[in-house]
């Protein structure tokens, strides 16, 4: 099935730059956050959103009239001793369902064999940039150099989700890299939801946005487990902080999906982001719904 275009959906375009999919009959893939005993440091409950797959048909089914017109898949499986069968998978997916749009693969960037995943990864025609989850706190860049350097050459991203404590260290990495595109995902995880959390967090982003030019802020799990009963007014704040700390043409807002199900509903998550940015000139708007995401993804 091809993705929904323009003339198919009223609502300004969406980019939905950060999903996850699945299917348990990939006999070389396993996703643990689904299997029985795991334990998320803060998403409590993974296994609940368990099912034989998670497709782009069932994305379109359960997204409605809010079904994103692209979609960026970000890592999920477990590692593999070959590094390229998930993308491997997913590009079969997009031949058949026409999602994702765009890879983020996989990759430990402190480990010795980063720089050749990220070139194995480098086959697929998707393929955009790399995640990695193992990254928690400061990051120094002679750590992460042979990862960095094979990102560079092969124009890939990297992504890493740090909270505000290490946004000092993402600056490091961006300076030594500039040809490299940071993603700083899920927003930095803001991990509170007080005016005095918020105002240190915004100072940070603001701080990290103006000392590198190549970082770009990712908003997303903004509704999720740090502010569990979200509405719109309880997100609104740190969803327009992260865009004015970065400006609309660096930031691009994403749903975390499915996993955020946990929270919410995906249509709700839309029209609540769609309600927020409204309040944007158009262009800025267009830029954060679908703009920054389709240039740094390269869709």
């Amino acid at each position: 099935m091809a993705p929904i275009t323009d003339d198919e959906n009223t609502e300004p375009r969406f980019t939905d730059a950060h999903v996850h999919f699945w299917d348990h009959g990939q006999p070389e893939l396993r996703w643990l956050f689904l299997e029985p005993g795991f334990e998320h440091p803060r998403l409590k409950g993974t296994q609940r959103l368990d099912a034989p797959r998670y497709t782009p048909a069932e994305l379109r089914s359960e997204a409605g009239t809010n079904a994103p017109t692209k979609v960026v898949h970000i890592q999920c499986a477990a590692p593999t001793a070959d590094p390229f069968v998930e993308s491997a998978w997913l590009d079969g997916l997009a031949a058949e369902q026409g999602w994702p749009n765009a890879i983020v693969a996989g990759c430990r960037i402190r480990e010795e064999g980063a720089a050749s995943a990220i070139e194995a990864n480098a086959a697929s025609p998707r393929f955009r940039g790399v995640r990695d989850l193992s990254v928690q706190g400061a990051v120094e860049p002679a750590e992460v150099a042979l990862a960095f350097d094979a990102a560079s050459d092969h124009a890939a991203s990297v992504e890493l989700m740090v909270p505000v404590e290490h946004y000092d260290s993402i600056a490091s990495l961006a300076a030594r890299w500039p040809a490299v595109t940071i993603v700083l995902g899920h927003a930095g995880q803001p991990l509170e939801r007080s005016s005095e959390y918020l105002a240190r967090w915004s100072s940070a982003l603001a701080r990290l946005a103006d000392a590198a030019a190549n970082v770009v802020v990712k908003v997303s799990a903004i509704a999720s487990s740090a502010d569990p009963g979200w509405s719109t007014e309880t997100i609104r704040p740190w969803v327009l902080a992260a865009i004015e700390a970065f400006g609309p043409n660096r930031s691009m807002l994403a749903t975390n999906w499915p996993i955020d199900r946990l929270y919410g509903s995906y249509h709700g998550l839309v029209d609540a982001y769609r309600t927020i940015v409204a309040e944007l000139p158009p262009a800025d708007r267009d830029d954060v719904l679908h703009g920054t995401a389709d240039r740094v993804y390269r869709i």
